[in-house]
């Protein structure tokens, strides 16, 4: 209960009109913090005024506050009036538009610590926020992990204005709205909820907003951290969110009535709500002519299929069913499999969790070093295990096409689940053969279809064509031409679906 009392009582109390009361409190407050820069002058010619500076250092831009603020107050404010210092200073002396009012000491606290600027001016029991933010960020980075041959090449970054923008920039609509709120009592991070107001639902919209009041936490780092306090569906390794590190499928999504989140400090966003079809479909989807989206989405879903499958069907079949192959693989699987001291489980359990070493090893490591293990370690592993005897050089097959095969998803947290169910799947077929394998991929589908993503069934449009007009399979498996996709998807109001009609003067 600590936490939720420290939030209840936090500094709540009023600034002082006496400047050097309120220097008091703000030196107590910030003792032992070395990057907060403090320094009192006094400006005005005749009629003399004590003001005081506050901001984080390297939070701000050094040379904008010197033109906008300390420069002009001393050019400008020779003529200080007898009486209303504040007004003046905050209408004659500061060459900027983007200021306002702070009348609380929290207010002033959270304020710098965000970037801002604060002067306190003598006599008045109020202060100006300055915003002339420059905090150290790496400017827009190229997307890595979401890589698209068309199409934009932005990706977030960890600097929540910059994502902000680069939405914005996309939509250019004043029904898109960014509802901003602070999360974590000790790192108070910025989260925005992205959205269009006319197309979004609303009801939507106040659950996430109810979701992120929810818990009180001693801070937020990361998207993922905020997905993980959010989410309903908490034992299934089935994402509720989809996450995305580029600007236009997070703009895209949007314009289909789901909702953007923005975390400060993260570069990926998350959308929701969110259903299986959405972790298929790639940023450059798009952008590609309908024949070779098609294609590609179906290759991501056979790629997909073979992840989860292909191993525990192997060892069904090798264990179990070996009536089901021809007399020549029935051979070839036998030879291949002669000396190996392992049973056919063990052996692709092996081989398995060696291939996922192999890979968190190779992210860890730098880039180049990192491809370099995966390539040279696999093959030098899977020669040596084959030549010693230990595998056959079929499970070695197996288990690479496996691993391709998962890399075929675009999305990298749905695919991780399919890593986790592939286990299930193993185990069920190690003991019951192919009555374990379909009974393992049983229970996937209905495990899928009971989840839901803030209300959306995660199996639509499959569970449920004829929604919507039927219209939502057009955008699914098949990818029908641009012009055909004339309604929005079930994720928008009903009001609002129709996103494109022919001109009929053109």
């Amino acid at each position: 209960m600590s936490l939720l009392h420290d939030e209840q009582n936090r500094i709540t109390a009023a600034l002082s009109k006496s400047l050097s009361e309120n220097i008091d409190t703000i030196s107590a407050l910030f003792t032992d913090c070395a990057d907060v820069i403090k320094r009192k002058i006094t400006v005005g010619d005749l009629n003399k005024v004590d003001i005081y500076f506050l901001y984080v250092d390297n939070m701000v831009n050094k040379d904008l506050l010197e033109r906008v603020t300390i420069h002009q107050l001393l050019a400008s404010l020779k003529d200080m009036p007898a009486k209303d210092h504040f007004e003046y200073i905050k209408e004659k002396g500061l060459r900027t538009v983007d200021l306002s009012e702070v009348i609380t000491m929290n207010e002033l606290i959270e304020d710098v610590l965000s970037g801002d600027t604060i002067i306190l001016v003598d006599g008045f029991d109020k202060a100006i926020k300055v915003s002339v933010k420059g905090m150290p960020n790496r400017g827009v980075p190229t997307s890595e992990n979401e890589v698209a041959i068309h199409g934009s090449r932005e990706s977030f970054s960890e600097a929540f204005y910059i994502n902000r923008v680069l939405l914005r920039r996309r939509i250019k609509d004043t029904n898109f709205k960014i509802k901003q709120i602070k999360v974590g009592i000790r790192t108070h991070t910025d989260v925005a909820i992205c959205y269009l107001e006319d197309v979004a639902k609303p009801e939507i919209v106040a659950n996430i907003e109810k979701r992120l009041k929810e818990y009180v936490i001693d801070g937020i780092f990361d998207s993922g951290m905020l997905e993980q306090l959010t989410e309903r569906n908490v034992y299934s390794p089935f994402p509720e969110f989809q996450t995305t590190e580029r600007p236009d499928k997070a703009a895209s999504a949007i314009l289909e009535g789901r909702i953007a989140i923005l975390v400060d400090n993260s570069p990926m966003a998350l959308l929701l709500p969110t259903t299986l079809n959405s972790f298929f479909q790639a940023s450059d989807d798009s952008y590609s002519r309908w024949e070779v989206a098609t294609f590609t989405r179906i290759l991501r879903y056979f790629g997909a299929f073979i992840s989860i499958a292909l191993p525990g069907l192997y060892i069904a079949v090798i264990n179990y069913n070996a009536e089901v192959l021809t007399s020549a693989m029935a051979l070839s699987f036998a030879a291949a499999r002669d000396g190996v001291p392992f049973s056919v489980l063990f052996e692709v359990i092996m081989m398995e969790v060696a291939f996922q070493m192999l890979l968190e090893a190779g992210i860890r490591l730098p880039g180049p070093m990192g491809s370099t293990l995966g390539i040279v370690g696999g093959l030098i592993i899977g020669d040596a295990a084959v030549n010693a005897n230990l595998v056959s050089p079929i499970v070695v097959i197996v288990i690479a096409l496996t691993a391709i095969s998962a890399f075929t998803v675009p999305n990298e947290p749905f695919a991780s689940a399919f890593r986790i169910v592939r286990y299930l799947i193993i185990v069920l077929s190690a003991f019951l053969g192919l009555f374990g394998f379909i009974l393992g991929i049983m229970i996937l589908l209905i495990h899928l279809g009971g989840l839901k993503s803030f209300g959306m069934p995660y199996l639509v449009p499959f569970a449920a064509s004829g929604i919507n007009e039927g219209t939502d399979t057009k955008d699914a498996i098949v990818r029908l031409p641009l012009r055909a996709l004339k309604r929005r998807p079930i994720f928008s109001k009903k009001t609002e679906r129709t996103r494109l009609v022919r001109n009929k003067d053109e």
